[in-house]
């Protein structure tokens, strides 16, 4: 297995342990109500757009991983290119749709405060990982292939 191969497959397993991590986190201080209270949301819990791009992101490993278990995958660096590809559009849509002050609006000073949590940020980056692994993964496949010709088989 090469290196850019383990980058396409350990991006799919930190996906899928980052997905426990809170991809948005809220906090609200209510000085008058005498309580502070704050939370978050894992990936699994913010909707489609949090849970589909890690799945894409664990299915791009095992596009990857599939070959070297014995399984030819045809045009395995195209499907690889187009699943970290999509987590990654996925992922920045979800980061932009979030419900976020920003310090603006009537929610200025109330005491609420809202945003991307670390999950989102490191599952974002963890995508575009995996991109540019596949993206140099499907240059290498296309200077391989024979002018108007098949694929050629990777080398072992």
């Amino acid at each position: 297995m090469t290196p850019i191969e383990w980058a396409g497959i350990g991006a799919g397993a930190l996906a899928f342990l980052i997905s426990f991590f809170p991809w948005y986190s809220f906090s609200f201080d209510g000085p008058s109500l005498g309580f502070d209270t704050s939370g978050s949301l894992s990936a699994w819990n913010v909707g489609i757009l949090g849970w589909l791009p890690v799945l894409m992101l664990i299915g791009a490993g095992v596009v990857v991983l599939l070959p070297h278990l014995g399984n030819d995958v045809p045009n395995r660096a195209t499907i690889w290119l187009g699943l970290a590809a999509g987590a990654v559009v996925l992922i920045l849509i979800r980061w932009l749709t979030l419900p976020d002050d920003g310090g603006l609006g009537s929610l200025a000073g109330s005491g609420y405060s809202s945003g991307a949590g670390f999950g989102l940020i490191v599952g974002l980056l963890v995508a575009i990982a995996s991109a540019v692994a596949a993206f140099l993964t499907f240059q290498a496949a296309q200077k391989a292939r024979p002018a108007g010709g098949p694929a050629m088989p990777p080398a072992a």
